[in-house]
């Protein structure tokens, strides 16, 4: 897999992999399917280009998974990083994609920040045991932070500190 940040150029495919990710697990995004779906694209590019997005390409050039990291910008939280909207296609998970992107992103991150944050619904264990493996603790749970469909998710906080 090719790791590569994304441009505004990449909006159409960003697009789809989300849209695709807010459909089949609606439980895991604080976003939703019905709200990003109305997204033109040249908002969708810009969101891109304002942030640090990272992509992961297949042999074909299809984009697999994605990961973003935002930067705070408020100077009194300027120190901290947070992931957000990590999806990879079923097609290509258990192939290393994962730990590649959240890699991709720390590195990001760590470049200006001291700690990285993250939410992960609870029920996802695949996704907190990768980020446990690459170094994250559990430091609060948010109890019924999401409700879709009727039903209430919670959501494990996490943080990576720099050595």
């Amino acid at each position: 897999m090719d790791i590569r940040k994304l441009t505004g150029e990449d909006a159409a495919a960003f697009q789809a992999i989300r849209l695709e990710g807010l459909q089949s697990h609606p439980e895991a995004f604080g976003a939703s399917y019905e709200d990003e779906s109305k997204l033109p694209l040249s908002l969708v590019s810009e969101r891109i280009e304002s942030g640090a997005v990272f992509g992961g390409f297949n042999d074909d050039r299809a984009l697999e998974g994605v990961i973003g990291i935002l930067k705070s910008q408020s100077e009194k939280v300027r120190h901290i990083a947070t992931i957000w909207g990590m999806f990879v296609r079923p097609s290509a998970r258990g192939t290393g994609l994962s730990s590649q992107l959240l890699s991709a992103a720390i590195d990001e991150g760590f470049r200006d920040c001291r700690s990285i944050r993250l939410s992960v619904v609870s029920t996802n264990v695949a996704a907190r045991r990768l980020y446990q493996r690459a170094g994250f603790t559990q430091w609060a749970t948010d109890r019924a932070a999401l409700c879709v469909d009727g039903v209430f998710y919670d959501e494990i906080l996490m943080r990576l500190e720099a050595e």
